[in-house]
């Protein structure tokens, strides 16, 4: 930004992984908002005033595009409505993403400013739990997320798309290392002092978006219930009797399945043996594709431990002979309950290997499947990459492996 002139460069520069497809042309979308956070009209130079949202096309390796008549540095809003398939790749400041985050009308850089926040905060929460050091977290953050729960402006569904935290196995991805279960502590706590911090926001917005009457399928009342089931599970996080009440009559009142599963959902990480579940099974037992539900939120309960899954495996309703029923339970707890999968006895990579090989001799195409879940074995630290790397052998040995099983294991291990 140069403010004697009140003009803005925007510097472009493309790479990608075979340099002889270059350069690609890539179509930019970008707006710029002032320091109240509204949009400002944009000039670019040698053309007319074209409106609050821009279109640059990328057509050489690098471009430089000039705005002109900015009267303040403005806080960028790029790639906007994702106009192109790219990885962009800019450093924003907190500042500048708060901004974004409280005021860009334009709803996927709204989302991405969330998470980007998010995960910078995150991956520093990993940071502080394998040092041992306290952890935290800044009020500048928490402010924002409060301002886009409340703010009654944006649609329910975004609010609850940007109020949902990136995964754990997100997180495992923008690691160099694999810590697995410093990545639970850090978005455990998270989660924790969101609750406590929004309380009272979280309470006022589940209320306001229940909805009552008949259930309507609109995107409208779907957003709502997304976003008010994500409300109450962070409310859960509070060890408070008040909270429980509020998802046990939920889950006790639902008149649609959304709103039934999402209680029982939070309930379980709550109590793994709550009374919901008998209820629950009860209701729908005769419903395969929501008994499959059942097992895989069972599963995926983050106190549930390896001894809790092969407990549910005699339960009569269980067969690995059915593939939707072996990926409710196995796939779920292998893939969506990384804290007790990875656990430090290697009790997940034994409980694993013994599924694989079992399933390998009913339905090779699922086992395939199940493979994958050590994919990357080789990213994570070293103890828990020993116990892996002695699972996958264990497949490897294996003498009537299907060839596709034997084929990803193989891959893996070289």
């Amino acid at each position: 930004y140069d403010s004697a002139a009140k003009t803005y460069d925007v510097t472009l520069t493309q790479s990608s992984r075979n340099s002889s497809d270059l350069p690609f042309h890539i179509p930019f979308a970008l707006g710029l908002l002032n320091a109240q956070g509204q949009e400002m009209a944009l000039y670019l130079a040698g053309k007319k005033q074209s409106g609050t949202t821009c279109v640059l096309e990328l057509t050489q390796a690098q471009q430089t595009f000039r705005f002109t008549q900015v009267k303040q540095r403005p806080t960028p809003s790029l790639l906007r409505n994702f106009s192109a398939p790219i990885v962009l790749d800019y450093t924003y400041s907190d500042s500048e993403l708060v901004q974004l985050l409280k005021h860009d009308r334009d709803p996927f850089n709204r989302w991405e400013a969330g998470q980007r926040l998010c995960m910078q905060r995150l991956m520093a929460l990993v940071a502080q739990a394998q040092a041992g050091e306290p952890l935290t977290l800044d009020e500048l953050f928490i402010d924002a997320l409060r301002s886009t729960l409340l703010d009654e402006t944006l649609a329910p569904g975004l609010r609850e798309q940007v109020l949902s935290l990136p995964s754990e196995s997100v997180m495992a991805e923008h690691s160099a290392v694999i810590d697995p279960h410093a990545i639970h502590q850090a978005r455990q706590f998270m989660r924790g002092a969101l609750a406590q911090s929004l309380k009272a926001a979280l309470i006022t917005t589940y209320e306001a978006n229940l909805t009552t009457g008949k259930y309507q399928a609109d995107a409208q009342s779907a957003g709502k219930r997304a976003l008010k089931n994500l409300c109450l599970s962070y409310l859960l996080e509070w060890d408070d009797e008040s909270t429980l009440q509020l998802a046990l009559a939920q889950e006790n009142e639902a008149n649609n399945m959304t709103d039934r599963q999402a209680a029982l959902a939070v309930l379980v990480q709550r109590d793994p043996d709550t009374s919901a579940l008998q209820r629950f099974y009860a209701d729908f037992s005769d419903e395969p594709l929501v008994v499959d539900k059942w097992f895989s939120i069972r599963a995926s309960a983050r106190s549930n431990d390896v001894q809790a899954i092969r407990r549910l495996m005699s339960h009569p309703a269980f067969t690995l002979n059915n593939p939707n029923r072996a990926r409710s339970l196995i796939f779920s707890f292998c893939n969506a309950n990384p804290a007790q999968f990875h656990a430090a006895d290697g009790s997940g990579y034994a409980f694993w290997a013994e599924q694989v090989i079992a399933l390998n001799k009913i339905n090779p195409q699922v086992t395939a499947r199940l493979v994958r879940s050590l994919d990357h074995w080789k990213k994570y630290q070293p103890a828990l990459r020993k116990q892996m790397q002695a699972a996958l052998q264990r497949v490897a040995q294996e003498k009537n492996l299907a060839k596709d099983v034997r084929e990803i294991v193989q891959k893996s291990l070289g």
